[in-house]
């Protein structure tokens, strides 16, 4: 795969210092890129410089031209795959399951996000809505994802005219040069895709910069604070933030257990537990919870653990052994919390950042165990005695992305959906169940209410009102004007 930075219909693949991946497959590095702090500056002159051009093409042009990035993209699926699976240590099915979407992800763009940012008209010719790019837009994408966040950001980007900079994680670096490839080889005009490598200081050029018109951040809380931060005097910049969550399931005392049982196992454990909508917490109607954690508890040792490129493995490696440390001292966290470990979560021998998943029972409490996201596979089970009592604690959570309730009525589910400050409720599925065709997005320390998705559209457009004709005109202007 092709080292360095994409910039302005080139490959420059010169810099000071070196950026490696390291797999957590086995802790070897594969993949190096050279990297200099000033390709952002680079791609952010050249980004404005194809901007007024991209933006005078019709959106049918451009439309073609993402024709031709997902020709490119279907034809790179399987060797992308290979490299997410490498560099993130995401299971070879599922990281087949992310390359795939890549290409399909142009009819979403091209079909409903467009019709969502459609011109419309007031009646009687009045006048109406445009929707017009933003201009240069800079996306910072994170490692758990590393092909699909970006492209679901940067094709409606490029749609509605906006030349864009996509700055990958630095974990994922291979990944993106081979997305910046199938980008490079659907020709399209200098400057208007733009690709930059490197660590957190191109990232805060690119989110700090006067020159660029949007930020679409995934991530951390603590980095996405510091980004709007960094912007508050930048009145014209938007900024879209889709960060960390606390997700938590609600089961209820009529629930299906065995449905609830593999969906909140599937949601806490998949990608090891490194989505942001994952589940980490389960408040369960006390008359209920001994038998889910019977079921959970004789399921979670028999999650396959291991090699991300078999096609027996469920759960790979954590991104790091960093991570897996510190997932690992959780089991202090958790005994001082007060919980009790129902299966422990071990480190495997060898090399990789391998580690077993955890599952646990406690009692809330105002600890830090509770209150944080762990952003890997732990699991609590936490007994309630009425469903609003469970409702209670997911609201008082600083975190609002995604909850689950699993219950039998529809509307029970309905009433405490509408209460629950969550971006995402899902009734008997789990929380990492999410579909294109609705917004995507978190509240409170979770995002700051600009969901994408169906709506990635409305994040790197602006509507521009007008109005035709004469108005309604002052009398005493009328007079003003008479000979």
């Amino acid at each position: 795969m092709q080292q360095g930075s994409w910039i302005d219909g080139r490959w420059i693949c010169e810099g000071p210092s070196r950026l490696e991946v390291i797999s957590p497959n086995d802790d070897q590095v594969v993949f190096s890129t050279p990297i200099r702090v000033e390709h952002a500056e680079l791609a952010i002159e050249a980004a404005r410089r194809a901007a007024p051009a991209w933006a005078a093409l019709s959106q049918n042009q451009r439309a073609q031209a993402l024709k031709r990035i997902e020709t490119e993209l279907a034809a790179r699926q399987e060797i992308i795959a290979e490299a997410i699976c490498r560099e993130v240590g995401k299971p070879l099915w599922e990281a087949r399951g992310e390359a795939k979407g890549l290409a399909a992800r142009v009819g979403l763009t091209c079909g409903p996000i467009a019709a969502d940012v459609a011109d419309w008209k007031l009646p009687n010719g009045a006048g109406g809505g445009h929707y017009l790019p933003l201009g240069v837009v800079a996306v910072l994408g994170p490692f758990n994802f590393p092909a699909h966040l970006a492209n679901g950001q940067i094709l409606p980007a490029l749609l509605l005219g906006n030349t864009v900079i996509l700055k990958p994680s630095e974990k994922a670096a291979g990944v993106a040069a081979l997305y910046a490839e199938a980008l490079a080889a659907a020709n399209l005009p200098a400057g208007v895709f733009n690709m930059v490598q490197g660590d957190h200081r191109a990232g805060q050029i690119l989110s700090e910069d006067p020159r660029v018109d949007g930020v679409l951040f995934t991530g951390s809380t603590r980095v996405g604070k510091m980004i709007l931060a960094a912007n508050h005097q930048q009145a014209h910049k938007m900024v879209s933030l889709e960060m960390g969550g606390k997700n938590a399931s609600l089961v209820c005392q009529d629930a299906d257990l065995n449905n609830a049982a593999a969906e909140i196992l599937n949601a806490s454990m998949m990608t090891c537990g490194q989505r942001c909508t994952a589940t980490s917490q389960v408040y369960v109607h006390q008359s209920r919870i001994d038998e889910l954690a019977a079921l959970l508890r004789k399921a979670v040792p028999k999650l396959p653990v291991g090699d991300p490129f078999s096609d027996k493995t469920f759960m790979g490696p954590i991104i790091d052994q960093s991570a897996k440390s510190r997932l690992l001292g959780l089991q202090d966290l958790a005994q001082d919390a007060g919980v009790e470990t129902l299966c422990a979560s071990r480190s495997i021998d060898g090399p990789g950042a391998y580690l077993t998943p955890a599952l646990r029972l406690g009692s809330w409490r105002d600890h830090a165990y509770f209150k944080n996201e762990h952003f890997g596979p732990d699991l609590v089970l936490i007994p309630v005695s009425n469903d609003n009592e469970g409702m209670r604690h997911i609201n008082d959570l600083e975190y609002g992305l995604a909850s689950s309730v699993f219950c039998a009525e529809q509307s029970l589910f309905n009433d405490l959906a509408a209460r629950l400050r969550c971006g995402l409720v899902n009734w008997n599925r789990g929380t990492a169940g999410a579909t294109g065709m609705l917004p995507f997005g978190g509240w409170r320390n979770s995002g700051n209410h600009r969901p994408g998705a169906l709506f990635a559209g409305r994040l790197v457009s602006a509507v521009q009102a007008r109005l035709h004709g004469g108005g309604s005109v002052s009398a005493f202007v009328e007079e003003a004007l008479r000979p």
